[in-house]
């Protein structure tokens, strides 16, 4: 007898039960609930909010009153906020999920482009004493002079911080 496999088109969560490695119930429940509310509040909001911000858009926590979205920058956090009520009107209004909706929050989840870690070893990859001492090598940029020359002689009217402000840029 042939062993069954897995339906491709299946979801992740689909795959991993049937080969005995599924998540507790209660965490695939919480994926399921997430993920539904993530697909009806983009259908609701595919007219309102830009592309951009609604492929990174995901709901991470819902209660009645409070729904939580996740999206990977500050812009798309600030638009959300900023056109929040209209947002919860619409959910209220076309949805019995939100019906009792008061508040949206936003969180931003930055995903780093490089790993500050060796993926061989896992250890860093360079030493804070290292970028220290690199850091100590380094000149300070024009822009950098040019401010603290400013602030010297424009900001401060402590004469002995002046004087330590000019000497810094001599060295």
């Amino acid at each position: 007898m042939s062993k069954k496999q897995p339906n491709r088109l299946a979801q992740l969560i689909d795959h991993q039960a049937f080969s005995g490695s599924a998540l507790p119930r209660s965490l695939a429940d919480n994926v399921r609930l997430y993920t539904q509310a993530t697909h009806e509040v983009k259908t609701l909001l595919i007219d309102c909010l830009p592309e951009e911000i609604l492929n990174s858009c995901w709901v991470v926590r819902l209660t009645t009153e409070q729904l939580t979205l996740s999206v990977n920058s500050m812009t798309a956090a600030n638009h959300i906020r900023y056109l929040q009520n209209a947002y919860l009107e619409v959910l209220t209004k076309q949805s019995i999920t939100f019906k009792q909706l008061k508040q949206i929050h936003v969180v931003i989840a930055k995903i780093p482009a490089k790993s500050p870690y060796n993926e061989e070893s896992l250890t860093p990859v360079s030493s804070s004493s290292n970028a220290v001492r690199t850091n100590a090598n380094k000149g300070l940029s024009q822009n950098i002079k040019r401010t603290i020359s400013q602030a010297a002689k424009h900001v401060t009217a402590d004469k002995d911080l002046q004087k330590a402000l000019l000497q810094l840029l001599d060295d």
